[in-house]
């Protein structure tokens, strides 16, 4: 696609917009597709060019209102991609990843006539408004613990056993680049070391620590116990409120690895299967199968952990019987918390793009799958706490966390929300000092990839 934009430098935005109708888009010259929109005074107008024709829009612009300028170049452009394609998001004309903190801003300075305008100006439909009220009244508890001396530690284990063809996250996995885990514990280590006496010197408190991935319970009971161990060394763990571990692959789930984990005080782990169905399980490369999920759910009950499980919505595969089925069996089990996701594949997953951008069709289904959940959720309690959302997600659908009352995992609410500093260690962690006096956040970023993070030396952090 081809994008011009005249009388505003709101391109990323724009782009952004783009992609909700033409996922694949790089917005070259040698695509004919053409969208023009221009700023002027009092409007903003759009022209969208494609083989079927030619499709005009305009949207009024008041340079004195909230996020004025965004809103009008957007309205213009959605209502003209609109007309050429006949899709619509139910998100309406937001593009962001967190939509729930957008509605708080809207009533920030539209009060009680928010909802109206989020869902008339922004186009958002009513059921995603009312998700943002409900989470936003989830986050509340989170909220209130977060202050300039608390923190939440992230520690990264990027590797997998292996790697599912959907998966776009920077992992290794051990069956290619398992030799590489000794020395990357070796690093790893070392930087914790470093950051937990950054974090003591500072005299931060750390509420939160989430050890995540990958799948850090790849790690056999020898390296695991090593890991734990330095984090009980090297951490004050005494104000933490919350101690979880990626369990994420159950074929990676033994008694022994539980029992390391309970003696060292985690207290959150995820098991998470997906879906409940082999067939699928097969085509997406989870190399377990529903058996398996049952199995570790069952021995990670046995040891009392408040236990998270994943689900996604839209995979191939898949039909809203069998997901349906699928979610009801896993509320069913009646775990702590229960993140439903939505499908989205990037280029660095094993399937390719091409494959994976939904149709029409697939879009509508796995609206239904959504609907589904959060209806289960609603009817067995389950409260949603945080949303986020990603680019190339089927049917422009979210990511939202549900927990029974109490259970919400205080790490996602504050790293999603940023609203409390989080330190990361590892490969491809991120570490964002939030300042809460005046709303900034610095950003130091961890290489991306295990085989280099290895061979460079650690990175140092200012502000903490």
């Amino acid at each position: 696609m081809i994008l011009q934009l005249i009388g505003s430098n709101r391109v990323h935005d724009l782009q952004n917009l783009c992609l909700l109708f033409f996922p694949l888009s790089n917005f070259s010259e040698e695509d004919g597709n053409r969208l023009t929109v221009r700023l002027g005074a009092t409007e903003a107008q759009a022209v969208f060019e494609c083989a079927s024709g030619r499709f005009e829009a305009t949207a009024p612009y008041q340079p004195s209102r909230f996020d004025g300028e965004r809103l009008a170049l957007k309205r213009a452009a959605y209502d003209a991609l609109r007309a050429a394609t006949g899709l619509h998001s139910p998100w309406g004309l937001l593009t962001g990843i967190k939509s729930a903190l957008y509605y708080q801003k809207l009533q920030q300075q539209y009060a009680e006539n928010a909802a109206r305008v989020m869902q008339e100006d922004y186009l958002v439909e009513p059921p995603k408004i009312e998700l943002c009220k409900k989470i936003l009244q989830q986050r509340a508890p989170a909220v209130s613990l977060c202050g300039e001396k608390n923190v939440s530690l992230y520690i990264s284990i990027p590797f997998c056993p292996s790697r599912c063809r959907y998966c776009s996250f920077v992992s290794s996995a051990t069956s290619s680049e398992g030799d590489l885990l000794d020395l990357y514990l070796d690093c790893l280590c070392r930087e914790l070391v470093y950051k937990a006496q950054l974090i003591r010197q500072g005299g931060y408190r750390v509420l939160s620590l989430y050890i995540g991935g990958g799948t850090p319970t790849v790690l056999n009971e020898c390296q695991l116990k090593r890991l734990l161990e330095q984090v009980a060394q090297s951490v004050d763990l005494s104000h933490l409120l919350e101690y979880t571990v990626e369990a994420g692959r159950p074929d990676t789930i033994t008694e022994t690895k539980l029992d390391l984990l309970k003696a060292f005080g985690v207290n959150r782990i995820s098991v998470n299967p997906q879906t409940l169905n082999d067939t699928v399980l097969k085509i997406i490369g989870r190399n377990h199968t529903v058996k398996d999920f049952f199995d570790a759910y069952e021995k990670s009950c046995q040891k009392q952990f408040d236990i998270n499980i994943d689900v996604i919505a839209g995979l191939p595969g898949d039909t809203l019987e069998s997901f349906s089925e699928s979610f009801s069996k896993i509320v069913s089990l009646q775990p702590a918390d229960i993140t439903l996701h939505t499908l989205y594949v990037k280029r660095g997953a094993d399937y390719g793009m091409e494959h994976m951008i939904p149709k029409q069709e697939q879009a509508f289904l796995t609206g239904q799958m959504v609907a589904f959940a959060e209806e289960t959720c609603d009817r067995n309690v389950y409260l949603p706490y945080y949303l986020y959302r990603q680019k190339n997600t089927v049917g422009n659908h979210e990511n939202v966390g549900y927990a029974r009352d109490g259970k919400q995992c205080l790490y996602n609410i504050f790293m999603m929300d940023d609203i409390q500093t989080v330190i990361g260690v590892g490969a491809n962690a991120v570490t964002k000092i939030v300042r809460l006096s005046d709303g900034k956040i610095d950003r130091h970023m961890n290489t991306k990839y295990a085989y280099n993070y290895v061979k460079e030396p650690i990175r140092l952090i200012d502000g903490l």
